[in-house]
């Protein structure tokens, strides 16, 4: 399933500096819809073997601590990475100077500036492993706080402790492979760099069910053998370096070898850093509240498993829509900032945040409706109990709600940092952050299903409430109607669909045999209705974004 050495445009590899471009008005247009249907391809696909690494996981390792602590700690080092470490914007901080270097065709000042980011960067990454290895003990007690059993709580300890040293090399992984990825995005090649992590989490599935044919599918954490750890631990590990060397391929491609030569007294690497120490606190908060999370489900048996499931769905709608529309506008806004443009600024901006919102709401609003049947789908193998079903379908549905707002969020936060200004979003993520924390603390008063849904409630509220905040002070929906209009005909069109997907999904169940099939075969009705539905009515009003998505579509289908 490897992406291969082609382009986001299916062709093969081309020269460094060649098609870089600027894109004004209807070709702008284009050029967005048909990278993100570019990336959002690719994403699909790492989403969708992401989400059976997750499954894989509950189907081996079941509703158990030891199914806990195995994705507790696995999810650490990327945690580190994409939040201690800035990964998560790393399009944000290092594109736009690379967009830069690649506009003056100057291709050797790019090959500089990504290598002695990366060499910067890994430097970063190995203070924090040595930090953590000494931190280690304390991390997995503070994993293992909401466990009631004193000898569960010790076996949990012992076990992710190491668990977390075999993982610890993922954070120079990532670092290679955020760097590689933010390198294609300036050259505007989405596609390699969204396909990617599949191989990593095909490679992770591949572990998990090799360990279970060779070791067993014992799923205690008592019982689990040294072998099966290191086996789990570094076929893991391994998994990673896989994507990693996929993304600095890519980057080679496009003209661009990542040798990292750490030198941060360079003055662009320097700006590019200070703006990162602000960006620390922004990512340092969100890297505390997902650590939080894991504390607070990990109170429940198997919880941390299902929410973890329901968090992949969550972060879906963003892979596949949201992350790969701020990819493919960024460079556009960052042309029109240094042109000093604002009202093209405001345009790509605008249209990334409509566009982006045509596509996830209604597939936030069919996480909700959809709860149920999806829950029983998912739950596979040792995770298809009554208690597992029901910890994913309140964990799918309260999660559902916040789609909306992390998606506005997200490109906010994307449109501020392609202008340099890294204050507004920092200030709305602290908000986000204290009002989780509040949800969360409730959450750990409550027992089972309970807990999970107050969680997954508290989430969707805070970023919601993120949001607005952010949109107070990004004044772009104030200035232009043309884009609220768009947001309220999605609203409209979702919430139309959502009775007939109801009564198909509730329909098909109530008549067809209990089980994964009948689960599937509504699930799948269901929400081809309720598209056909939305579709039809956004088609009616007008919608441009039908038109601009059928156009790029075409202009990518074989002649």
């Amino acid at each position: 399933m490897l992406p291969g050495h082609l382009g986001e445009d299916g062709a093969g590899p081309s020269g460094p500096l060649e098609d870089v471009e600027t894109l004004d008005g209807s070709d702008s247009s284009r050029s967005l819809v048909g990278n993100t249907i570019s990336g959002s391809a690719w994403t699909i696909v790492s989403r969708v073997t992401g989400v059976g690494k997750v499954i894989t996981i509950g189907a081996v390792l079941g509703a158990t601590y030891l199914g806990n602590t195995y994705q507790a700690t696995n999810a650490l080092p990327n945690l580190m990475y994409y939040q201690f470490l800035a990964g998560s914007l790393f399009a944000s901080l290092l594109v736009p100077p690379l967009v830069r270097c690649l506009d003056g065709k100057n291709i050797k000042d790019a090959q500089r500036l990504a290598s002695e980011f990366l060499g910067t960067l890994m430097l970063g990454g190995l203070g924090i492993c040595i930090a953590t290895v000494l931190a280690g003990p304390l991390i997995v007690r503070l994993l293992s706080a909401g466990v009631a059993s004193d000898s569960v709580a010790r076996a949990q300890r012992h076990v992710g402790f190491l668990l977390l040293m075999m993982f610890l090399p993922q954070v120079l992984l990532y670092a290679v492979a955020g760097t590689g990825a933010a390198v294609m995005n300036a050259r505007g090649r989405f596609a390699l760099a969204a396909g990617a992590p599949a191989l990593e989490n095909l490679g992770i599935i591949a572990t998990l069910f090799t360990s279970a044919m060779v070791f067993g599918t014992n799923t205690s954490l008592s019982n689990v053998g040294a072998g099966r750890l290191l086996f789990l631990g570094l076929g893991t590990t391994a998994s990673v370096g896989l994507h990693a060397s996929c993304q600095w391929w890519g980057a080679h491609r496009v003209g661009i070898n990542l040798i990292p030569r750490p030198n941060w007294r360079d003055p662009e690497v320097s700006a590019i850093m200070r703006r990162v120490r602000t960006t620390l606190a922004y990512t340092g908060l969100t890297a505390i509240q997902i650590f939080a999370v894991m504390v607070v489900a990990n109170r429940v048996p198997g919880g941390l498993v299902a929410f973890q499931l329901a968090l992949n769905f969550f972060f879906l709608p963003a892979a596949i829509a949201t992350w790969p529309i701020a990819r493919a506008c960024l460079p556009l806004m960052a042309r029109a900032f240094h042109r000093g443009d604002e009202r093209a600024f405001e345009r790509e901006a605008g249209r990334s945040i409509s566009t982006a919102l045509f596509l996830t709401i209604p597939m936030a609003t069919a996480y909700v409706i959809l709860a149920v049947p999806l829950a029983h789908v998912l739950s596979l193998g040792h995770l298809h109990t009554p208690m597992g079903m029901t910890l994913i379908t309140v964990s799918l549905a309260a999660l559902g709600i916040g789609i909306a707002g992390d998606t506005i969020f997200i490109l906010g936060t994307y449109a501020f940092y392609a202008r340099n200004d890294v204050a507004p979003p920092l200030r709305s993520m602290m908000l986000r952050v204290s009002i989780s924390f509040v949800g969360m603390a409730i959450a750990l008063t409550l027992h089972g299903a309970a807990v999970l849904a107050v969680l997954g409630l508290s989430l969707s509220l805070a970023g919601i409430v993120g949001a607005l905040h952010l949109c107070r002070d990004f004044e772009l929906f104030t200035r232009s109607s043309e884009y609220l209009k768009s947001v309220g005909r999605t609203l409209i069109a979702s919430l139309v669909m959502a009775g007939p997907m109801f009564l198909i999904a509730f329909g098909i169940m109530r008549f067809l045999p209990s089980g994964h099939l009948g689960s599937a075969v509504a699930t799948v009705a269901a929400a081809g209705a309720g598209a056909a539905i939305f579709l039809r009515l956004q088609a009616a009003w007008g919608a441009p974004e039908i038109a601009s998505f059928m156009s790029a579509i075409r202009r990518r289908l074989p002649r």
